[in-house]
């Protein structure tokens, strides 16, 4: 960074104009990363959830419409914390790397803060000191130039939305490049989903070689079930993934004596350690039912 000029103008600049657009230009840099966090491809099991996909170019701009308040405000706040005082430091020391130095010690103290709070030190401080760059950046060349504030906010107003497309774009492409370690299900043999079956409580399904099943205390998954669980024997089939529908491979378990018994599972895990996985209650917040292969099942039926 070079020396921050100290002219008649900038001594009697108000407040605002000591550090001109910064507090949009953090708006605009906070919104960009979000945009490409919520992008980015999960490298875990989302379990069926949706991560957003096309949906987010429609979703993500009305939400961060709405954000901008909220984004400015905190915007002022940081220029208070970091880059006015770094302008300040700048011009009364006659160095640019006063600047610098007080960004870094300024983002050092918030990911302490962040430590504290169970963040990791390392990521925090990276993350803070690299949002800080960008508004620190524009408000010092907006002070050599003359730049009036209004003119700074009206172009980070206008690169905002195209760097958020440009984030997307790139993510896009580098997911259809196969750059993220992303996470593909199993898709099992019949062989492999008999034995038993048994989640983080006292439920079991127990699935037969020859097509038979027993199910003991697994929670129903339909509306209005009301955390009632459900105890008896049926059948299953295997079922194949569906790639064009979204569908997993999986099971789909019959248990005539339940009600609103979800009888579709779908596989998770790994090939060598598969897991079976529904959600109960409502689609949209519901639970995770999760079920572990624990061994084979007994030779004997289900009804003995």
């Amino acid at each position: 960074m070079v020396r921050t000029a100290s002219g008649p103008e900038e001594r009697q600049a108000s407040w605002w104009s000591s550090a001109p657009g910064a507090e949009a230009v953090f708006a605009g840099v906070v919104i960009v990363a979000l945009a490409f966090l919520v992008a980015m491809p999960g490298s875990g099991d989302s379990y069926g959830q949706s991560g957003g996909g096309a949906g987010v170019l429609f979703i993500f701009p009305i939400l961060a419409g709405m954000s901008v308040p909220v984004l400015l405000g905190l915007g002022l706040l940081h220029a208070v914390v970091f880059t006015r005082p770094a302008l300040a430091l700048a011009r009364r020391t006659g160095r640019g790397a006063a600047a610098v130095a007080w960004l870094l010690a300024a983002s050092a103290a918030s990911a302490l803060v962040a430590w504290c709070a169970g963040a990791p030190y390392g990521a925090a401080l990276a993350w803070i000191a690299g949002i800080g760059v960008p508004p620190l950046l524009v408000a010092h060349l907006a002070l050599r130039r003359g730049t009036r504030p209004g003119a700074v906010v009206a172009r980070a107003s206008v690169a905002t939305p195209v760097l958020v497309l440009v984030a997307l774009a790139t993510v896009s492409g580098m997911s259809d490049a196969g750059a993220f370690d992303t996470y593909e299900p199993p898709s099992p043999e019949r062989a492999a989903y008999v034995g038993e079956w048994h989640g983080e409580g006292d439920e079991v399904i127990r699935l037969y070689e020859g097509g038979e099943a027993a199910v003991e205390r697994v929670k129903t998954s339909g509306f209005g079930g009301n955390g009632t669980s459900c105890t008896g024997t049926g059948t299953w089939t295997a079922r194949a993934e569906e790639p064009r529908y979204g569908t997993r491979a999986g099971v789909d378990i019959d248990v005539p004596g339940c009600s609103r018994w979800g009888k579709t599972w779908e596989v998770s895990g790994t090939a060598a350690r598969p897991e079976l996985f529904q959600w109960i209650g409502d689609p949209d917040s519901g639970d995770l039912q999760l079920l572990h292969r624990s061994g084979a099942a007994a030779a004997a039926h289900p009804h003995g």
